[in-house]
């Protein structure tokens, strides 16, 4: 343990008294039901439950089993699993057994194969533990008298009964006292409210190895843990006083007239380690005194005392608000203003966990108002490293009359200092970040550094507060430094960017302007000696900052320099520094100033240049506009002239998907330079401007008004449209909206503006164009069936089938109209009907042949109309056919024209299709006159053939000799040849046979 100085005084050694650490050992079994009464996510609980359970205790010298009961019983995980680390992850893939409720028999299993069992890694010396989860009564008997084992053995137990059960029978089961350590919940989702209870049942088994002896006093008091100094006595911290409550000794004088008065809590139980720190101080002439005991009620506490005629007693307490955070440990008071009054009080917890962010270790800050305490701020900064383990106020570090607070981390790696500056509301600036001086920063092979921490004193007489900081076997002084206040300014020089030196189309550079920025350094604190008070700085410039292209640069050589960094020394008083500024001849915007940026910040230390260090409240931004100049006709006024026209290049607006058509814009400026000019388009709604080209002018089109969809605002030549400037545009728009209800004529209106304009007669105009809806019509003929013959007699029916459709998007009315001839030189055409098929139209005809016409109707978009013409067609003129006498069939095709079209309001629609002419159809109808083959001639023809050729057939027989008779003699000889060829035949037959049945003698054959 080290000894902590909270103010310099002279003190005599009066005692010293060395103590022995006497924690306990502890060996804790969790013993949980795993019976079928348990659900599946209550059995989880049981799981989570443990594992909170040994996350919170993990910091006290207690090792933990697990065992689950039903029939069977089961080691999760014993004392050595808890040691390597392997404890939580056996928990949770434990399974449930599913089964009856055998405690007894459990707990026997526990005395032999874990607490009293050296190979599961549990201590024979160590204090003996177990607590038991159950939902049922136990469904065995205590056949081995377990219980009374345990108590013979001092096993604490501790009972939480769930849900329906006996509170009797699961009492027996507790240590005594029974009913204090027996616990009852309605269902396992109570568990987690019963942590903290039970945290605290188990917490306290952790005690002296004597905790059940008699009481001590001061055998292990360790006086002198803090001390601090009141007037003509010194206050010393006993933290093991009174078996370990803790105590403050206020003591006086020395020798024979040693005098040693007791401070205590009444309220603290032991083991609470009072007297762990303690602060003294001062608020309106009242002595304030705290003490902290960082293990009272496992939380920490601070207890106030106050002064009342030369006795301390209890004011007020503060607790910490979470087990094993050490709140407490560490105190200090801040008199930040330095008028003698105490404002706030400190208060370290530095084994405080926090989760997310991760951080260990807490600094809470407390205000002292009339009720003395009210937290005002936490702060936490090391991930793991003790964070707060020490605090000390500091007298005025940089010059602002505010003390300063420093806080230490010793285990954040080497050992880590944060150093706080004061804040008159918060005690401490939490907007500021602390400067962190790493261990390993200062010198190499420290440990522990800031495990002690002083700031109240002037080591060298430079009027700078210095810093002591403890470490292990050591300590080190941190001297301060001056601190600097640094005020910056930006001037340029002319006073305006010249337009003469601009021209477009131009590529190269020229240097615009120059700027200078100069310095004030002063010093905040009032050090003495031979310091160097200068300062080393990063100087950040940058040129047009609100641009993403800038317009100026530094390097005359690379246009996109538009930034500049360099470090500079700034002595103590006035420093300028001079730069210049290059611009292209041709930039696009000569009317808004050029935005300059300068932030500077200050640099690591140069050796043998600056030990200052730059004042953090200084202003390290600063910015300067630099204009350009004005080009007028007049020195007094810049008045533009504008003038504007426009045309439609159509004659109509024809309305369709996505059609487009164009506007033609004039704008003149015959006046002075015109600035942000802008030609705004005002249109029906329907349709949008999609482009808009220019001649040799910039612009940018499209800043649409947030509450219109039929306006569009033009950047013209931005931000100057020069003076004797013509412009054409033309701009492109298309209709988006097709279905809007569309009057007879569209409507536009354009108008110019500028920011100087003085003519406002020539700057609107209104146009309307005449609006056409596109259609596409078609009419088509879907079959023509006709042919003749001369056996045709009457009239023959001629069936003609039209399709009107209308391929467009718009419904609109429409009329058909159809011409046929009257007759052809062979046909003759009678018409009979004219009929529609979808509608029942009147139809009107203009003689008995010629011309029909049906009457309006509406024709829907995406729609198809049939009709119907009927018509007789009769031969004539065929007598020249049917005197020609032919061997083969003879036809001959007669072709007639039938026209048809159709008719619509042509003024308000326009017909779109790709060739124009699908809404006229002229249909060939043909009519086939077949004269078949002369019957007649071919019969006649065939008779007198078939008769010459039996003629001939005839004659060829009679030449042949068919029809003459043969004579007897012949008759014979072909007889006599015909029977001896019948022999031969027969011998050949049995000669052949003969060769197969055997030889047969000659003789035997008949002659």
């Amino acid at each position: 343990n080290s000894l902590s100085l909270a103010s310099p005084a002279r003190f005599c050694v009066c005692c010293g008294v060395s103590a022995e650490c006497s924690k306990r050992e502890v060996n804790l079994v969790f013993l949980f039901d795993g019976s079928s009464s348990m659900r599946a996510h209550e059995f989880e609980m049981n799981k989570y439950f443990i594992k909170d359970v040994m996350k919170k205790l993990s910091k006290l010298s207690i090792k933990f089993a697990a065992v689950q009961f039903s029939t069977d019983v089961r080691t999760v995980f014993d004392f050595n699993d808890y040691q390597n680390g392997s404890a939580e992850e056996k928990l949770m893939t434990e399974t449930h057994m599913k089964s009856l409720t055998s405690t007894h028999k459990a707990i026997n299993y526990i005395l032999k194969n874990l607490l009293n069992s050296v190979s599961s890694g549990a201590d024979p010396n160590a204090q003996k533990a177990l607590v038991i989860i159950t939902d049922g009564d136990p469904s065995d008997n205590d056949d081995h008298n377990v219980l009374n084992t345990c108590d013979e053995q001092n096993i604490l137990r501790y009972v939480i009964g769930v849900g329906k059960v006996d509170l009797t029978e699961l009492t027996q089961l507790a240590s005594e006292p029974k009913r204090n350590n027996t616990f009852y919940i309605k269902d396992y989702s109570g568990l987690k409210g019963l942590l903290d209870n039970l945290q605290k049942k188990i917490y306290n088994i952790e005690v002296s190895k004597d905790a059940q002896g008699r009481d001590r006093q001061k055998e292990l008091s360790q006086s002198g843990f803090s001390v601090v100094y009141h007037e003509e006595s010194v206050i010393v911290g006993s933290v093991g006083s009174n078996d370990w409550r803790g105590a403050l000794y206020e003591v006086t004088g020395s020798g024979p007239e040693f005098r040693q008065t007791e401070i205590i809590d009444p309220a603290v139980n032991k083991d609470s380690y009072m007297g762990y720190s303690s602060v003294l101080g001062m608020r309106r002439g009242v002595y304030l005194l705290f003490s902290g005991a960082p293990r009272a009620e496992h939380t920490g506490l601070v207890t106030l005392f106050t002064k009342n005629q030369n006795t301390w007693t209890v004011t007020s307490n503060i607790n910490g608000e979470q087990i094993g955070s050490y709140f407490g440990a560490s105190l200090n008071l801040l008199d930040v203003d330095s008028d003698g009054d105490s404002d706030f009080l400190l208060v370290g917890a530095p084994l405080f966990y926090q989760s997310q962010p991760r951080a260990e270790g807490r600094l809470y800050v407390y205000t002292l108002s009339e009720q003395y305490f009210q937290r005002t701020l936490n702060v936490s900064e090391s991930t793991t490293g003790r964070f707060a383990a020490s605090v000390a106020s500091l007298k005025d570090l940089n010059g602002d009359g505010l003390s300063d607070v420093a806080v230490g981390a010793p285990l954040e790696n080497e050992g880590v200092v944060y150093i706080y500056l004061g804040d008159r509301t918060h005690g401490i600036n939490p907007e500021l970040t602390p400067q962190r001086i790493p261990a390993r920063s200062v010198l190499p092979g420290l440990q522990q550094f800031g495990v002690s921490l002083s700031g109240q004193m002037d080591m060298n007489d430079d009027n700078l507060t210095d810093i002591v900081i403890g470490a292990q076997g050591g300590i080190v002084l941190l001297k301060a430094r001056p601190v600097m206040s640094v005020s910056a300014q930006l001037s340029f020089s002319p006073k305006e960017i010249s337009l003469n030196y601009f021209e477009c189309p131009g590529s190269n550079g020229f240097n615009a302007f120059n700027l200078t920025s100069c310095f004030t350094v002063t010093e905040r604190t009032s050090s003495t000696g031979s310091l160097e008070k200068k300062l080393n700085v990063s100087l950040n410039l940058n040129v047009d900052v609100v641009r993403g292209m800038s317009r100026g640069f530094f390097d005359p050589m690379d246009s996109s320099s538009s930034s500049l960094q360099q470090s500079v020394l700034l002595d103590s008083g006035f420093s300028c520094f001079n730069f210049s500024i290059f611009m292209l001849r041709c930039v696009e915007d000569t009317v808004s100033p050029l935005k300059i940026r300068m932030n500077f910040s200050q640099t690591e230390m140069l050796s043998g240049n600056s030990v200052a260090v730059l004042d953090v409240h200084s202003r390290t931004e600063e910015y300067v506009e630099v204009p350009f100049q004005w080009s007028c006709n007049s020195n007094n006024s810049c008045v533009a002239d504008l003038k504007l026209n426009f045309s439609f290049t159509n004659d109509t607006l024809v309305v369709e998907n996505q059609a487009h058509f164009t506007v033609l814009v004039l704008l003149a400026n015959p006046g002075d330079d015109s600035y942000n000019t802008s030609i705004v388009l005002h249109y029906p709604e329907g349709i949008s401007l999609s482009k808009f080209n220019l001649s040799q002018t910039r612009s940018s089109c499209g800043d649409r008004d947030s509450s219109a969809t039929n306006r569009t605002t033009c950047r013209i030549n931005l931000p100057v449209y020069r003076s004797g400037t013509t412009t054409q545009f033309l701009g492109t728009f298309r209709v988006t909206k097709w279905d809007n209800e569309w009057s007879d004529w569209m409507e536009m209106m354009i108008t110019a503006n500028s920011d100087n304009n003085g003519n406002m007669s020539d700057t609107e105009v209104r146009r309307s164009v005449p609006v056409q809806f596109a259609v596409d019509l078609a009419i088509s003929l879907l079959c023509d069936v006709s042919d003749f013959s001369l056996e045709d007699r009457g009239p023959k029916p001629l069936n003609l089938i039209y399709k009107v459709e209308n391929l467009g998007v718009k419904g609109l009315l429409v009329s058909v109209s159809l011409t046929l001839p009257c007759q052809t030189p062979h046909v003759i055409l009678t018409p009979h009907n004219f009929s529609m098929q979808e509608v029942v139209l009147l139809v009107f005809q203009d003689s008995h042949c010629g011309k029909f016409e049906c009457h309006q109707f509406h024709l829907q978009k995406y729609s198809v109309a049939h009709f119907n013409l009927m018509a007789h067609a009769a031969l004539q003129n065929v007598k020249e056919f049917k005197s020609k006498y032919s061997f083969y069939e003879f036809r001959r095709d007669y072709v007639f024209n039938i026209s048809s079209e159709l008719n619509f309001n042509t003024s308000r629609y326009n017909q779109m299709s790709n060739n124009g002419c699908d809404d006229f159809s002229q249909t060939e109808v043909k009519v086939e006159f077949v004269v078949p083959p002369s019957l007649m001639l071919i019969v006649c023809t065939g008779a007198v053939g078939g008769l010459l050729l039996l003629i001939i057939i005839l004659f060829l027989l009679l030449k042949c000799g068919f029809f003459t008779p043969k004579r007897p003699e012949v008759y014979e000889n072909r007889m006599v040849i015909l029977i001896n060829f019948s022999l031969k035949t027969e011998d050949s037959f049995l000669s052949s046979t003969s060769g197969v049945m055997g030889s047969v003698p000659s003789s035997s054959l008949p002659n």
